[in-house]
């Protein structure tokens, strides 16, 4: 049976949330963990979620995300956000925007139901985990000549939120995770972490 995620409505968000390989294989190389760092960050974009800091470990990775509340995004934001998806579109892809701007021109019935259909993917925490892992697992599988699922289970998050300073605590719990591993001994050398990145003057990490 699934468990209900907590979700908070009408007012911003903090999440941190982890997904863990299918039985807890470490299968991810430099590689593959610079492919999910990268996802991290462009389905974020599409998502219009803040990512404040994540780390991407052999077997597993955290984000530390903030989901605004009521978003509002017009026509011409809506499609930037869908062309982040495709940064080297293949023809049909181009083709593809071509149509759905064209639509939302129209702002036929269809365009309506497209407008809805692609918001309800945006300022979600389960619709941004979603995307990560489903596009993941196709760019690895078809990497790795591999089939089937490649996550242990649904992501866990937990809403982060309380008295101190719970989001500096579990953000620096998130960066430590390659210290921890004994990889490293400052999470500034661990590249696969908003620490690292904003170290290096990522103006998207420095801000989380």
């Amino acid at each position: 049976m699934k468990i209900r995620r907590t979700k908070v409505h009408g007012r911003d968000a903090v999440y941190h949330c982890m997904s863990r390989v299918v039985n807890g294989e470490r299968l991810f190389q430099d590689r593959e963990k610079e492919m999910l760092r990268k996802m991290i960050w462009q389905v974020a974009d599409f998502c219009g979620v803040e990512v404040l800091t994540y780390c991407v470990m052999s077997n597993h990775f955290h984000v530390l995300l903030r989901v605004p509340d009521g978003q509002r995004v017009d026509d011409a934001e809506l499609m930037r956000r869908y062309r982040v998806l495709y940064p080297k579109p293949t023809k049909y892809q181009a083709d593809s925007v071509k149509v759905l701007t064209s639509q939302l021109e129209a702002d036929s019935e269809e365009a309506q139901q497209l407008r809805a259909k692609l918001l309800a993917r945006m300022g979600d925490v389960s619709e941004y985990m979603k995307a990560v892992k489903q596009r993941f697992s196709v760019w690895f599988n078809r990497n790795h000549q591999r089939y089937g699922t490649l996550w242990a289970d649904r992501f866990k998050s937990v809403l982060v939120e309380g008295h101190g300073n719970p989001l500096q605590t579990m953000a620096a719990y998130i960066d430590l995770n390659p210290v921890r591993a004994g990889i490293v001994e400052d999470p500034k050398d661990y590249r696969f972490c908003g620490y690292a990145e904003a170290v290096v003057g990522v103006k998207a990490a420095q801000a989380g």
